[in-house]
């Protein structure tokens, strides 16, 4: 009953209202759970497996993904043979869905520096086949310079929301990972393209913006970046650093709304937001 339940609010995503029913019908079932909370499941072309007990792994499971806002846009401005790099890839949920826009002439790169979020990363590229040859993961985060680096997360949760700057609600010392930078990163793989990078690292964001300078310069690639001002300011930088940085580069900015609707911007003005950046030749 749970897995027809939850193949149907899926489907409920784009409907006024949806968002609450799915959260009705989730919460009718979490409960039901009990030890055994991981599924797997297809939806849209992907196979996911995730685990319900989180949230994240719950919003994927009964909703298709943790945000659809932003990967309409990913879709949108993914073309049939581009490379995407996705930064902060955690259990893939972006790496698939750009790697079946991007089809058997693309490529994705995901970087994730986690143990145990890049095991369960390899494991959902395992569970599609169709493109799983054209995934170049890396268990490797990225930032302004080459080294090592302790990650913090919530207490009790494993999910993968973590930082490399301790900050009130983040103080639990996850792991050490090492790290680089994404113009070193690119090097090593020889590519001809650069189409669009996806970047959600909780706070990190503008040491891989500066760790980006080449990769910026020759292939004036698409960003969709999460901010998150806590965690920006954790890092020693405001969510406006961000868009001042890229527009040293002729970028422009969209704040993603809901479903993915677009609204050019010149100042974040939202605690935390999605936003696209795109260099002033290709402006909506």
């Amino acid at each position: 009953m749970e897995r027809l339940a939850s193949k149907i609010s899926r489907h409920l995503y784009l409907i006024p209202g949806g968002y609450f029913i799915v959260q009705l019908m989730k919460a009718c079932f979490s409960r039901k759970n009990g030890s055994n909370t991981v599924r797997t499941f297809s939806f849209r072309g992907i196979t996911m497996k995730v685990d319900t007990a989180k949230s994240m792994g719950s919003a994927i499971y009964w909703r298709g993904a943790h945000d659809w806002a932003p990967i309409f846009v990913l879709e949108k401005h993914i073309q049939s043979d581009d490379c995407i790099i996705d930064i902060g890839a955690n259990q893939g949920e972006y790496t698939l869905w750009a790697a079946r826009k991007a089809g058997k002439k693309g490529k994705v790169v995901s970087f994730e520096p986690m143990d145990q979020l890049f095991d369960t990363l390899l494991e959902n590229i395992s569970l599609n086949p169709s493109f799983s040859d054209h995934i170049i993961p890396i268990k490797k985060g990225l930032s302004d310079k080459e080294g090592q680096l302790s990650l913090y997360g919530k207490p009790g949760d494993n999910e993968g929301v973590n930082t490399m700057f301790p900050t009130p609600s983040h103080t639990e010392l996850i792991q050490e990972i090492a790290l680089d930078t994404l113009d070193r990163e690119l090097d090593k793989l020889h590519l001809s393209k650069v189409s669009l990078i996806k970047l959600d690292v909780e706070g990190a964001e503008l040491q891989v913006l500066k760790g980006s300078k080449k990769t910026i310069l020759a292939f004036k690639p698409k960003w969709i970046i999460e901010i998150n001002e806590e965690a920006c300011q954790a890092g020693g930088y405001t969510s406006q650093d961000i868009l001042e940085f890229l527009k040293g580069f002729g970028y422009i900015f969209y704040k993603i709304g809901l479903r993915g609707k677009l609204s050019k911007i010149e100042k974040v003005e939202d605690a935390f937001v999605n936003i696209l950046a795109l260099p002033l030749e290709k402006q909506i």
